[in-house]
């Protein structure tokens, strides 16, 4: 069945029975589902002007019946029967976020796994017919060395020394060649650190030689078709193990894809990479390593693999030297995993002598409570809404998105890009609650009140109280939408629904909660807390003032708090520039406490406790 998706024209022969989702991701459009194509979430909408199919039981659901008439279908759940032309529209676009690369590690003792070594053999003569095997060995052994040559590297091994006249450079890990090159390439020694996270994946470049950072790039994650959450990515394995290899695929391309952006930067060719080093999530990583996850998320919830892994690149499929070395930082439990050790490592949480709090909020919370004595720590499932996902007018932190509210006498955006708003990402969602509670619109509760309850409120904001038969919404803004239509561009409400604000409750009571199990576990209170460590992209572009005033966040003063960037990607830089720390990092896998919130007979109260937001 030919499919032709516009306005891009790109066209493409499926199967009858094909979803929408499916024919394009085959035509390389990606769209934004963060359900993996469930239809639970409602954000994959596209248009098919002519003759469309009849909507299902989720297309009623999520699309209102003016745009049901008008052909607007989920494309999760439209499947191609017949020959189609179908519109994507701008706002079911999964488009490349602002993403945070940053990183705020403090000077290293460079002391690499990695190292280059730059011999001059006396070549062979009648007199002196030793192997080129025994010349190297002697010379290793000569400058306190020993490394075997794989059977690779043995092949070539004639000719690659007698390129350079004898002259070459080993690069060796540990002790193992990595690669043997003809003349003195000593200079040229370089290494990648990769934070692989569930929803963007960050590269950096490093000269291995001097400690220097050459250059950096990141990606939206490719796998995010399968799921926003690593619980949904986890889901399409069990249900068909086929997709594990794709998801396996989909991180090597996307590293890919980072190291080809780095190498062009920097100027230097990806053969002379010979390591990355790698954080992620428990899940994330073994769906890198291509490790079925299914145990993470079934009762009790154990990984495959806590300790760390070692791998030759050209297993995975990553292009750097094919014998170069992928390491993948230890985990600590199954939804606690390397990206948490990069976090503590960079931020030096385990070397502190006061209690200090590292957050990192995102679809997976993750917080780190304690000191160098004693560290804690726990996952949350938060949920997308922090992304954006499962809110209605939700979207990432792309062009478009509202990312900061004020509310006074009436409603101020600040839109990325500095053109209309599209939709709402998750800064501005938190934002627009925390001011919808000093304003009195919204309720301690969560419940979005109604206009006769608020006489006193101003008339612009009055007038923005939306009724609804299933709780009010409030009008942040009308604007045109750019969904391509013949008529143009159609007026879009873009709304806060009391939905939305429960989503919310959901999101920031599992991290409030998480929290306060910590502090009971440990006995300290918000006072003993000598700093707040805010990690990530949400942590970084967060208002800390919002984020207290919704009760995210603790009451601690803004003078206690920390902004300390990517600090997981930080953490893979760490390891990758100093072999020592990899021992660290080994340590603290096993000795921060994991605190299983699912298994504590508190939980759901405290829970229940946090969800509410904090009074006045």
């Amino acid at each position: 069945m030919k499919v032709i998706f516009n306005p891009d024209g790109k066209t493409v022969d499926v199967p009858p029975g094909t979803s929408v989702l499916e024919a394009a991701t085959a035509v390389g459009l990606r769209l934004n589902s963060p359900c993996g194509g469930e239809g639970i979430c409602g954000n994959c909408r596209i248009l098919i002007p002519q003759n469309p199919p009849p909507p299902g039981a989720a297309d009623r659901k999520f699309i209102s019946k003016e745009d049901l008439k008008r052909g607007l279908r989920l494309a999760c759940q439209t499947e191609i029967v017949r020959p189609l032309t179908i519109i994507v529209p701008y706002e079911s676009r999964a488009l490349e976020q602002k993403i945070l690369s940053e990183t705020k590690e403090g000077a290293t003792l460079l002391n690499p796994a990695i190292s280059k070594h730059f011999f001059s053999l006396a070549p062979p003569s009648i007199s002196d017919q030793r192997s080129d095997t025994d010349r190297i060995r002697e010379a290793l052994e000569a400058g306190g060395l020993s490394a075997q040559i794989p059977l690779p590297l043995l092949r070539d091994l004639a000719q690659s020394i007698r390129a350079g006249d004898f002259k070459f450079t080993a690069a060796l890990a540990e002790k193992r060649f990595l690669a043997i090159e003809p003349g003195d390439t000593t200079n040229k020694n370089f290494g990648v650190a990769v934070d692989l996270g569930t929803t963007t994946v960050v590269g950096y470049l490093l000269d291995l030689t001097k400690g220097r950072q050459l250059a950096v790039a990141a990606r939206t994650n490719p796998q995010v078709p399968f799921g926003d959450d690593v619980v949904s990515r986890i889901a399409s394995v069990q249900k068909d193990p086929t997709s594990l290899d794709q998801l396996q695929s989909l991180a090597s391309s996307c590293i890919n894809e980072i190291i080809d952006e780095l190498c062009q930067k920097a100027d230097i060719s990806s053969q002379a990479i010979y390591e990355l080093t790698l954080v992620g999530n428990t899940t994330m990583s073994h769906l890198f390593l291509g490790i079925n996850p299914t145990s993470i998320a079934q009762a009790p919830y154990t990984a495959v693999v806590r300790g760390a892994v070692n791998v030759r690149a050209g297993e995975l499929g990553v292009r750097i030297s094919p014998a170069g070395n992928i390491y993948t930082m230890p985990n600590i439990a199954g939804f606690l995993g390397g990206d948490t050790i990069g976090v503590a490592l960079s931020s030096g949480i385990y070397q502190s002598d006061g209690i200090k709090l590292a957050v990192d909020v995102g679809t997976n919370g993750e917080l780190l409570l304690g000191t160098s004595e004693r560290l804690i720590c726990c996952s949350c499932a938060a949920g997308p809404a922090f992304e954006g996902a499962r809110i209605a007018c939700g979207m990432r932190a792309t062009e478009g998105a509202i990312e900061r509210v004020r509310i006074d006498k009436d409603v101020h955006l600040s839109v990325l890009g500095g053109g209309e708003p599209v939709g709402l990402c998750g800064t501005g969602l938190v934002d627009a609650v925390a001011g919808l509670l000093d304003a009195g619109i919204i309720h301690p509760t969560g419940k979005i009140n109604q206009r006769e309850e608020l006489s006193g409120l101003p008339p612009a904001l009055q007038e923005r109280i939306i009724p609804r038969e299933k709780g009010n919404s409030f009008l942040l803004a009308r604007t045109k939408g750019r969904e391509p239509t013949a008529d143009g561009p159609r007026a879009r409400d873009i709304l806060l629904t009391q939905r939305d604000v429960r989503e919310l409750q959901l999101a920031k009571g599992a991290i409030f909660a998480g929290l306060q199990v910590l502090k009971k576990e440990l006995g300290v209170s918000d006072d003993d807390i000598e700093e707040l460590l805010l990690a990530g992209a949400f942590g970084n572009y967060l208002r800390p003032e919002s984020a207290r005033r919704i009760g995210l966040l603790p009451p601690i003063p803004s003078a206690r708090m920390k902004f300390i960037g990517n600090a997981a990607g930080a953490g893979a830089k760490l390891v990758l520039l100093n072999k020592d720390f990899r021992q660290i990092a080994e340590r603290l896998s096993q000795e921060i406490e994991y605190i299983e919130l699912a298994g504590r007979s508190d939980f759901q109260q405290i829970f229940a406790e946090a969800m509410l937001f904090p009074g006045e």
